[in-house]
């Protein structure tokens, strides 16, 4: 998989988190009157879970497109070098390509609800679950800390998954290595010479008398 489709599946993952975690902090807070009397949410959060289970798949998807080249590797030796190379991903130029997806993640999960909840639309900017400045101030601060959370974390876990790789590999390498030598030493184990029938008989039975 090229950067760029790295760089946009990054981007996914950080706009998908962000809006996960900062939707029902602002909700809680608009439903707790901190920000005036007005109504500013639809009082549910069922619209978390989904998209939450979707930033973990992302980011699972991540580490394993960032691992699987480090781990499919000739030598190990290569494969721990690669694993050494996955370094945090440059995230400072996502940010705007971060924070433009949270908010269409946040308008989509935050419209689905209220069509699930009261049977339409509420229209608006009820979707932001605040008054527009202090909702965008705060999304875009969650944008940030996410995206610079995640460069860090990311490939941290993708180091993780390579050395887990490379355990595996040696561990089925091993027990190769023992089957055949199993299958060797069965092999050249001494065969039981057959029976002699004619000491056999000489064993069972007196020897002839001699003619007088």
């Amino acid at each position: 998989m090229n950067d760029r489709r790295l760089r946009g599946l990054f981007a996914l993952t950080a706009a998908a988190a962000a809006a996960t975690v900062t939707d029902p902090v602002v909700e809680t807070a608009s439903n707790a009157g901190c920000f005036g009397p007005g109504s500013f949410t639809d009082h549910s959060t069922a619209d978390v879970v989904p998209v939450l289970a979707v930033a973990s798949l992302a980011a699972l998807t991540y580490v394993y497109l960032r691992a699987r080249p480090a781990t499919s590797v000739a030598t190990e030796a290569s494969a721990t070098c690669s694993s050494a190379r996955a370094v945090a991903q440059p995230c400072l130029p996502l940010l705007p390509w971060i924070f433009a997806s949270q908010l269409a993640v946040l308008f989509a999960m935050e419209t689905c609800e209220q069509i699930a909840v009261t049977g339409h639309p509420l229209g608006g900017t009820v979707w932001l679950g605040a008054p527009v400045a202090i909702a965008l101030t705060v999304h875009a601060v969650a944008c940030v800390l996410s995206a610079f959370a995640l460069a860090r974390i990311l490939p941290g876990l993708t180091r993780a998954a390579v050395a887990l790789a490379l355990l595996v590999r040696r561990s089925r390498g091993r027990l190769a290595v023992e089957a055949r030598g199993t299958r060797v030493s069965a092999s050249d184990a001494p065969a039981t010479p057959p029976a002699d029938p004619m000491a056999a008989r000489l064993g069972k039975r007196a020897p002839p008398l001699l003619a007088a």
